[in-house]
């Protein structure tokens, strides 16, 4: 913004980005390829819910982490914790995100919630709480302003 700050907005695209970079981690795309996945086993990830709360503000240019750690696997959702940390470990926001597992319907093109399927739940289930932390180096100046 005009004092400087990385914009709060930008916050929900640096968790995003995280969230991509953590279904690569385990062998997953957050987008199903068509030519790969028939029709009515493709899932998608709507976000459901997204808050965050800031600690500490992010300036122009200024490089940090951020950190990705699953708090919950349910039945039709994943809910995530995020942390962005300023270089010298210091916290500037922290967040909370969901996402639903949903199938759209061909005839109607309704998005309906759907378990998790088990092909996707597999590459879950070996992570550890480590494995799940999954930090990632985001400057503003690479895009986001």
């Amino acid at each position: 913004d005009m004092a400087g700050i990385v914009h709060f907005s930008n916050f929900a695209r640096f968790m995003e980005r995280a969230e991509h970079a953590f279904f690569r981690e385990v062998g997953l795309s957050i987008w199903e390829d068509p030519a790969q996945i028939p029709t009515e086993d493709r899932v998608a990830w709507p976000r459901v819910h997204f808050a965050c709360d800031f600690h500490a503000p992010l300036f122009f240019q200024e490089e940090f982490e951020v950190e990705l750690l699953v708090e919950e696997i349910r039945s039709k959702a994943i809910r995530y914790l995020f942390r962005c940390w300023k270089n010298g470990g210091v916290l500037a926001a922290e967040g909370r995100m969901a996402a639903a597992c949903v199938r759209k319907d061909p005839a109607t093109g309704r998005m309906q919630a759907v378990p998790i399927p088990d092909r996707i739940r597999a590459c879950f289930a070996p992570a550890t709480e480590a494995q799940l932390k999954r930090p990632q180096v985001r400057s503003p100046r690479d895009g986001a302003d």
